[in-house]
């Protein structure tokens, strides 16, 4: 009989891409998702509703499985209002791993985040060895940083193996929600952005990173970091690889980060007004700010294979299959 998967947070991007790559490989896969459901519709796959929040969710999740990914975080570049995003992505992957050794599950492989270590000084090599974020710096990347010590701490000495995946900004395919970066290239195709922001950051594919996440299941070795980075790319490079794949125009001005900084407030306003999240805040200038120019990855390449595929191609396949999949998307 295959293996049996256990997915945490398998509705988002990446967990359903991850499902779609276990099944391929002929793994049994049981996907836990929050709310939504669409990723996952038509698989081969079991799904649970439920949350990592809820020990007894997961139980029922792990029942039987030998390894347990887990993908389940809340992102956020707005803060922390209702305290949410911090409970989620520090006592989350604490139950993961509570409930996992309860069930003699063989191995986790939780899924962080880059932005759960410091991006400063760009002089010095950016590898696994980075320090991480602590509670003075914004609340999403300190608690990712939680996420991975809690984990780390109370599995040693434990009889279960613990893998740390840390991909950088997620793009491609199988974006349902979509993402927050796939939401700003729709954003950009429409028009809704007039100008270009500084900065860039380190884009991979949601498939290579599947890819590299599913080898580390008999691949991963015990309580290492794995960092899953592509390739970077300023803002400016990035839309005009957009308008070649689709013709449509770009904006051409590029503001620097003092004008970005100081719209904030007025794009806070507007979100409230349009009940949208602001596509510009604090967080998110800092992060294409301080992002690494050169995020070194040769240790995944060489343990779990990453090889991350050129960002046009990524590119390519996620406006095709926007195309197909959103109404909205007009080619």
């Amino acid at each position: 009989m295959p293996s049996k998967i256990a997915v945490t947070g398998a509705s988002g991007h990446i967990g359903n891409v991850i499902c779609r790559s276990l099944i391929e490989r002929g793994y049994q896969v049981r996907a836990m998702y929050h709310s939504d459901n669409r990723s996952l519709s038509g698989l081969n796959l079991e799904m649970v509703k439920g949350s990592v929040l809820s020990k007894d969710d997961l139980s029922a999740l792990v029942e039987g499985c030998e390894t347990v990914i887990n993908c389940a975080a809340i992102i956020s570049i707005n803060g922390d209002e209702n305290g949410f995003v911090f409970k989620t992505n520090t006592e989350g992957p604490g139950n993961v791993l509570s409930v996992s050794l309860k069930k003699r599950v063989r191995k986790i492989i939780h899924v962080s985040s880059v932005h759960a270590v410091h991006d400063l000084p760009h002089s010095i090599p950016y590898d696994e060895s980075r320090s991480y974020k602590t509670s003075d710096n914004f609340v999403y990347d300190y608690s990712k940083a939680m996420g991975e010590q809690i984990i780390l701490k109370e599995s040693e000495n434990k009889p279960i193996e613990v893998v740390i995946v840390r991909p950088s900004s997620v793009i491609g395919p199988f974006d349902f929600k979509p993402s927050k970066i796939g939401k700003a290239l729709m954003d950009f195709y429409h028009g809704k952005m007039p100008v270009v922001p500084s900065g860039g950051y380190d884009f991979v594919d949601v498939r290579d990173v599947s890819e590299s996440i599913c080898n580390a299941i008999l691949k991963g070795q015990n309580r290492e970091v794995y960092l899953l980075s592509g390739k970077y790319c300023s803002f400016e490079e990035l839309l005009q690889l957009v308008y070649k794949i689709t013709q449509r125009k770009m904006p051409g001005i590029v503001v620097p980060f003092w004008f970005l900084k100081a719209s904030v407030p007025f794009v806070k306003l507007f979100s409230k007004l349009t009940n949208e999240s602001p596509s510009i805040t604090y967080e998110s200038i800092s992060a294409i700010k301080e992002g690494h120019p050169e995020m070194n990855n040769s240790k995944a390449r060489k343990a779990l294979g990453h090889d991350p595929r050129p960002l046009k191609e990524s590119l390519q396949d996620f406006f095709e299959w926007m195309y197909v999949h959103n109404v909205s998307y007009k080619k």
